[in-house]
């Protein structure tokens, strides 16, 4: 997200960090038992602990960022929507412009024809 920001200034490039969201699809691959703590016993205890946050606070963080009239670009956002400073390797622009490299060249790899259609 910094090395989109600096590479494209005339766009905004930012990124969240929603913490742990229990209660979400994101564990429907879990078993009954897994999917069962993380509805009805965990996500209602989101609030009550520190990086945790439910589906609802999360979304609309998420959409406080996306609909802020500012130019603000390259930005960090907590659990809470509250700009937050990376990790030291992750503000490093060397590492960030490797890794948007690393990426691409990756991404270069998948035959066209692979991609998914609208049949």
């Amino acid at each position: 997200m910094l090395a989109f920001a600096r590479e494209t200034p005339r766009l905004r490039f930012n990124a969240v960090e929603p913490g742990f969201n229990p209660g979400t699809g994101l564990g429907r691959d879990a078993n009954a038992a897994a999917r069962f703590l993380a509805k009805y016993v965990a996500a209602p205890l989101a609030p009550l602990i520190k990086y945790w946050s439910p589906p609802k606070r999360v979304a609309r963080m998420i959409t406080e960022v996306l609909t802020d009239g500012s130019d603000r670009t390259g930005v960090y956002y907590d659990e809470n929507g509250k700009p937050m400073v990376g990790s030291a390797q992750v503000r490093h622009p060397a590492f960030a412009d490797r890794v948007v490299a690393e990426t691409r060249a990756l991404l270069a790899t998948i035959p066209v024809d692979a991609a998914p259609t609208n049949r």
